[in-house]
């Protein structure tokens, strides 16, 4: 067994005549693509979480706390406060988006 570690560390030296080929780099991109897929693949469910804070919601639309506040008075998103925190269903501000759409026209 310590005979297979010291080869696995000679292969895995680099030395100084060494040339590194396109194949070579070619190996090396797929397995950065992989990596970084994998990263972004794990960190997605914090991005489609179901409910939202009033933060998140006035980042998301790009708007001031005064008009999510209109739109909460106006029911046209619906809310749920627990003690002093409101949270929105990310499903509530799809449909919200749903309804005041546009149709497209001919």
């Amino acid at each position: 067994m310590v005979g297979e570690d010291k080869k696995s560390e000679r292969d895995a030296a680099v030395y100084a005549g060494q040339l590194v080929t396109l194949a070579d780099l070619e190996k090396f991109k797929d397995h950065m693509l992989d990596e970084l897929r994998k990263m972004l693949k794990s960190s997605s469910p914090a991005q489609t979480k179901q409910w939202l804070k009033s933060r998140e919601v006035r980042k998301l639309l790009d708007i001031s706390p005064g008009k999510l506040q209109l739109l909460r008075a106006n029911r046209q998103l619906g809310f749920m406060r627990i003690g002093g925190v409101i949270y929105y269903d990310r499903q509530d501000i799809e449909k919200m988006f749903e309804r005041f759409k546009t149709p497209m026209g001919k």
